[in-house]
C-alpha cells in the first residue's frame, strides 16, 4: 500500500480528519483537530519513552558485574562489554522493555546504541524510532572526529544514501512497531546555531565560516556544490571583482571563482552571513531531499521524522522549521525547560512555522544524587520533584493538539566512575545503575504516562497548570 496523505470532509460543518502515512502501519491522524499516532490496529497513542539506553552506563566499572550475573557472564569479555553476546543482549533488551512498560512508557527513544537488534523491539511489542544515518552533520562531532560534512550535491552522496537506506529499510519496512525514521542529532543547519555552539564551547572570536559550506567548497574542481555557490554570488554581486573584494580574493572573472577552495575570510560580515545562509538553505533542502527519497525508495510504509533539532534558547532561525517541514511528517525537536508560558509560546510558534505535529524527543528533569558530580538537564531538589515536573510537563503539552509525545532523558542514572559526555556532567535517570526504580519520581511519571491519551483527547479544553519552579 502506498503512503497516504488524505483529507476527509464527510459533511459541511463536521471537523476534518487528516491521515498522514500508511494506515497499515503506524501513521498520523488528525481527529477533531487533535493529532495522534495511530498504530496498525487503529489504536491511537501519545509516544512516551526514555533516552540513553547505553552500555557505558549500564555496564560501567561499578555495575557491570551486577548485570553480567543477571544477563549472563558472556556480556562482559576481558572486562569490556561484548557486542557479540547475542543471548545476553536479548535479555538486556527484555529488561529495557520491561522497565518501560512497567511505568507506562511505550516507545524506545532515539538515544540508544545502533548495535542493539531492533528486531527485539518487534518481538517484545514496543514502539521504536528507526535510526538511519547517512552522515554526521553535528558540527561538534564532525570536528571531534576529524571528518567532513557530506557534499550532499554529489552523486557519491546520493549513491551512499541509497545504499544505507536499502540495507536499513530492508530490515524494517514490514515492522508494525517502527514509528518512523530519524537521521542525525542536533544538526548544524544555520550559521546562527553554529556560532551559538562555538560560544558554548568557549570560542571568543567573531563569526566563523560555517564548516558545512567550507567543507563542500574546499576543492579545486568545479562541483555541483560550487556551481550553486557561484550562482548565489551572482545573485548578490554585480561582478566577480565585487566578490573578490568581500572575500579578499584576487579574481577578475566568474570563471576564476571555480578554482577557489578556501572561503574563510570576508571584509563585510553581513554579506558573508547572507551568502552563507543562502547556501545553507540549499544544503538543508538537498540533505532532506536525498534522505527522504532514499528511504521512500525502499520503504513507503513508515513516517519520516528526520533530524532531532535543537530548540534551546532562541534555537534555529525560523526558516529552518519551515524548510524541514517540507520533508518530514513529524517535527522532531529537543528542548529543555519547565512548562511555563514562555515554553508554551515557543511550541505554538514552532507549530505555526512548520504546520507539523511535534514530538519532543529529548527533555528531562534531574536530581544530583551523592554518587554524581552533577546531573545534566533541568535540575530540581529531589526525585519527587522530578516526578512532579514530569507530570506537569506531559499534562501541559498534551493539551496542545499538535504535540504527540515526549521522550525523557534519560533512563538509568550515571554515577561517578563512568565516562561523562563533553559537558562533564552525568546523565540523569529514573532508575539507579543497579536497576532500582526511583519510586519517588516514577509514581507520578507512571500516572502521567497512563493519563497522557486521556489528556490529549481533550486537548485545548483543559486549563494549563504551569510549573512554579525556576531553573537553577
Amino acid at each position: 500500500m502506498k503512503r497516504l496523505i488524505l483529507l476527509f470532509i464527510p459533511f459541511v460543518g463536521f471537523s476534518q480528519n487528516k491521515v498522514v502515512g500508511n494506515e497499515s502501519y503506524i501513521h498520523l491522524k488528525q481527529m477533531d483537530n487533535v493529532w495522534w499516532f495511530i498504530n496498525a490496529d487503529g489504536e491511537k497513542f501519545v509516544s512516551t519513552g526514555m533516552n540513553h539506553i547505553n552500555d557505558k552506563i549500564r555496564f560501567a566499572n561499578y555495575n557491570k558485574e551486577f548485570w553480567s550475573e543477571k544477563f549472563g557472564a558472556n556480556i562482559i569479555n576481558d572486562g569490556k562489554f561484548n557486542y557479540h553476546a547475542k543471548a545476553e543482549i536479548r535479555k538486556w533488551v527484555q529488561q529495557i522493555v520491561k522497565d518501560h512498560k512497567d511505568y507506562g512508557f511505550n516507545t524506545i527513544a532515539f538515544h540508544r546504541p545502533r548495535y542493539l537488534p531492533e528486531a527485539y523491539f518487534d518481538e517484545f511489542k514496543i514502539y521504536f524510532l528507526g535510526k538511519i544515518k547517512t552522515a554526521e552533520i553535528h558540527a561538534g562531532r564532525v570536528k571531534r572526529s576529524n571528518s567532513k560534512f557530506p557534499d550532499v550535491f554529489s552523486d557519491e552522496f546520493k549513491s551512499h544514501a541509497e545504499k544505507v537506506a536499502n540495507a536499513y529499510c530492508l530490515k524494517h519496512k514490514d515492522s508494525k512497531f517502527l514509528i518512523g525514521y530519524t537521521y542525525d542529532d542536533l544538526p548544524s543547519y544555520s550559521i546562527e546555531e553554529y556560532n551559538k555552539k562555538l560560544k558554548y564551547e568557549g570560542h571568543k572570536g567573531g563569526l566563523v565560516f560555517h564548516p558545512w559550506v567550507n567543507d563542500i567548497l574546499s576543492t579545486k574542481k568545479l562541483t555541483n556544490a560550487k556551481k550553486i555557490w557561484i550562482s548565489i554570488l551572482k545573485k548578490y554581486y554585480k561582478t566577480a571583482r565585487d566578490v573578490g573584494k568581500n572575500y579578499i580574493l584576487a579574481v577578475n572573472t566568474w570563471k576564476d571563482l571555480e578554482g577557489i577552495s578556501s572561503w574563510t575570510r570576508a571584509a563585510n560580515n553581513e554579506k558573508w552571513q547572507r551568502d552563507q545562509t543562502a547556501m545553507l538553505k540549499k544544503i538543508a533542502h538537498q540533505w532532506h531531499h536525498i534522505n527522504k527519497e532514499a528511504i521512500l525508495k525502499f520503504d513507503p510504509n513508515h513516517l519520516i521524522l528526520g533530524d532531532k533539532i535543537s530548540c534551546h534558547g532562541t534555537g534555529h532561525p525560523d526558516w529552518i522549521y519551515e524548510l524541514v517541514a517540507e520533508y518530514v511528517d513529524v517535527l522532531f525537536i529537543q528542548d529543555y525547560d519547565f512548562f511555563k508560558p514562555k515554553h508554551l509560546a515557543k511550541l505554538k510558534r514552532l507549530y505555526k512555522l512548520s504546520r507539523k505535529s511535534i514530538l519532543n524527543g529529548d527533555h528531562a528533569y534531574g536530581h544530583t544524587v551523592p554518587q554524581m558530580n552533577k546531573a545534566k538537564w533541568v535540575l530540581v531538589e529531589n526525585h519527587y520533584a522530578v516526578g512532579q515536573e514530569y507530570q506537569t510537563y506531559l499534562k501541559g503539552i498534551s493539551n496542545l493538539p499538535f504535540m504527540i509525545g515526549w521522550h525523557n532523558c534519560g533512563y538509568i542514572e550515571q554515577w561517578k566512575g563512568s565516562r561523562p559526555d563533553q559537558t562533564g556532567k552525568e546523565q540523569t535517570g529514573l532508575f539507579t545503575p543497579f536497576g532500582k526504580p526511583r519510586i519517588d519520581a516514577l509514581e507520578n511519571v507512571k500516572k502521567a504516562n497512563e493519563k497522557a491519551s486521556f489528556w490529549h483527547q481533550r486537548a485545548g479544553e483543559n486549563d494549563y497548570k504551569f510549573s512554579q519552579r525556576n531553573r537553577k
